[in-house]
């Protein structure tokens, strides 16, 4: 009988569930909206119950056997309790994710970080593969990575180790981030959330005389670059620069062999992402292999699978 996983992406817009096996074949997926109404977060839960009984009823029919459950999560999670705690990206103050699901399906339950289960997913799917240092980085709505040294997933007091997103990187502009806890981040400056933003700001700053009316999402910027407008051109290579820098501080943080890139502003957009930042990395350190995520969309949901396949220590 074939053995599979059943990976959750738990996502503050989609939950995505699919049946993966431990050579990294996708049997089947699907998916809903993330609920955001109703009193609790319980409606989430329920909702990933439904998706999740669909995909273990598939399994039945074609004759597999489902080792366990992994779920890549948003976060903050408290660990301890299988839970995502105050989470800015679901208008909810907890959501219950590991009991529920391990009392109706009397299996085992994995909850991570979805940047900590992607570079997991990454070492044992993806690019590193072959290397014992591994960290991941999203460049998506917000910045996130994990990282692996020594082959050991790193986790963090509470599970939510390497938030590099809020590495502080600048201090010329000062730009406070969306978290609101700080300014300078990484996150606040190159995320596809707040790429608009700063680009206002930006050219409030060196007084550029320029409409950014039109300018509503990351997406309508980097279709001007693709126009080649020159003041959104060089506003990226500003990004690229602010992009070594909190490249500059993975590496010497966590010396990888491999770093690999993901999450939609990477994935869409790499010939203004690439060249950019590989013009302004620091070489005090030497340059690991930077590459975007042979994983694409779906290195998270391969994460929630590799914790099944092999649950970190």
């Amino acid at each position: 009988m074939q053995k599979a996983a059943i990976a959750i992406d738990l996502g503050a817009t989609n939950l995505r569930v699919a049946l993966i096996t431990k050579i990294g074949k996708t049997i089947k997926k699907i998916k809903s909206k993330t609920p955001h109404q109703g009193k609790t977060g319980k409606v989430i839960t329920n909702q990933l119950i439904k998706l999740t009984e669909s995909i273990i009823e598939f399994s039945k029919q074609i004759d597999v056997n489902v080792l366990g459950i992994g779920i890549s999560s948003i976060g903050p999670l408290d660990f301890k309790n299988g839970e995502i705690i105050n989470s800015p990206n679901v208008p909810f103050k907890r959501v219950p994710v590991v009991q529920p699901i391990k009392k109706k399906f009397k299996l085992p339950v994995y909850l991570y970080n979805d940047c900590t289960s992607a570079v997991w997913g990454e070492k044992h799917f993806g690019a590193g593969k072959n290397y014992k240092n591994v960290v991941y980085i999203t460049i998506s709505s917000g910045i996130g990575g994990g990282a692996v040294v020594d082959n050991h997933l790193l986790f963090g007091r509470g599970g939510n180790a390497v938030e590099i997103g809020h590495f502080k990187i600048d201090t010329k502009y000062n730009f406070p981030c969306g978290c609101k806890k700080g300014k300078g981040h990484w996150e606040g400056y190159c995320s596809g959330n707040n790429l608009p933003r700063f680009f206002k700001f930006w050219l409030k700053e060196n007084k550029i005389n320029f409409s950014a009316k039109s300018i509503k999402t990351s997406k309508d910027l980097f279709g001007l670059a693709r126009k080649k407008e020159k003041v959104v051109l060089k506003f990226l290579e500003e990004i690229g620069k602010l992009n070594a820098a909190g490249l500059n501080n993975v590496i010497v943080a966590y010396d990888p062999e491999i770093i690999t890139l993901g999450g939609s502003v990477v994935l869409y957009n790499k010939e203004f992402i690439f060249p950019y930042f590989k013009k302004y990395l620091e070489k005090y350190l030497k340059i690991p292999k930077i590459a975007v995520t042979p994983l694409k969309e779906d290195v998270v949901l391969f994460g929630a699978a590799s914790l099944v396949f092999w649950p970190p220590n």
